[in-house]
């Protein structure tokens, strides 16, 4: 049986991100095997360009800085009183309502799908990076080109297909999906900088 180790100890040798059959065949592992820690430990491994893994680097601690008179928050709101922001709804032939708005929330997905009667509501996240060097689909006040208008189709349909999904492993799966994809997008981001 092959171990985490095993596979940091074969990339750090390599000296360069390997697939996973270059992985599997340098342990004597099975792909499947390798396949399945590779993607289980994310704090271990990453992901490259090619279909190839890589040793994560640990994140580096800043020295302690001392704190100097910082005002109490526990007195103040933590977040706008506001709520979610309504960037837009539409109403589908069907009677269905897409409800898109804005908040940050607390996860890698760039967006997160729930549903209440016939209501499917896409929530953005205002806190994913993405939305830091991109566009914020379904803002109007941004420029409407048809590359926007492309990806509020995209989302617009993700947030119809995740509804229809029965629950369950599939649902299940489909919210992973979506959670990987927001970190995926985060590593493409950083690797454009």
């Amino acid at each position: 049986m092959v171990t985490t180790d095993a596979i940091v100890q074969v990339l750090r040798e390599a000296g360069e991100p390997l697939t996973v059959g270059e992985i599997a065949a340098r342990v004597g592992a099975d792909v499947r095997e390798c396949d399945a820690i590779l993607w289980q430990t994310p704090d271990r491994f990453v992901w490259q360009p090619g279909h190839k893994w890589a040793v994560a680097t640990g994140k580096t601690r800043l020295p302690a800085q001392p704190i100097s008179d910082v005002p109490d928050a526990r007195t103040q709101l933590t977040s706008p009183s506001g709520g979610p922001r309504q960037l837009r709804a539409v109403t589908l032939s069907s009677g269905l309502v897409i409800s898109v708005t804005r908040r940050p929330l607390d996860t890698d997905a760039f967006f997160s799908v729930r549903s209440a009667g016939n209501t499917v509501t896409l929530t953005l996240n205002s806190a994913h990076e993405l939305f830091a060097k991109l566009p914020m689909p379904f803002d109007d006040s941004r420029d409407g080109s048809a590359y926007k208008e492309l990806c509020e189709v995209l989302l617009s349909a993700w947030a119809l297909y995740e509804d229809g999904l029965p629950g369950g492993s599939t649902k299940r799966a489909t919210e992973d999906a979506r959670l990987l994809w927001g970190r995926r997008v985060v590593e493409m981001l950083r690797e454009q900088d």
